[in-house]
């Protein structure tokens, strides 16, 4: 499981799902501002097809909470590892412990 001094942090794992979650959730808000803006104007908006099914069934909140559900589940399953990861080491080092 744990390959070099670098893979021994189980703090990763929280850390880069913060980073990448929160980042997915402001990415959500600024598409929900963008798309507000975009229904006021008389411009042209081009989307892919999966986001564009989304606004299609949910309008600008469901792009929104998309990006955000991610981003969110990202979070959670970054605390999750976390989580799993120390249970690990101090299973580890109890066993250790109790060897000696």
């Amino acid at each position: 499981m744990y390959t070099g001094k670098g893979s021994r942090n189980p703090n990763t794992h929280l850390i880069s799902g913060l980073l990448i979650g929160l980042a997915l959730i402001a990415f959500g808000i600024y598409m929900y501002f963008d798309l507000a803006a975009w229904e006021n104007s008389t411009e042209q908006k081009s989307l892919n097809s999966l986001l564009w099914f989304i606004y299609d069934m949910t309008g600008k909140i469901g792009v929104a909470g998309f990006f955000s559900s991610i981003g969110a589940l990202l979070i959670v399953n970054g605390y999750l590892k976390t989580k799993s990861e120390k249970t690990i080491i101090a299973e580890q080092k109890n066993s250790s412990e109790n060897k000696l």
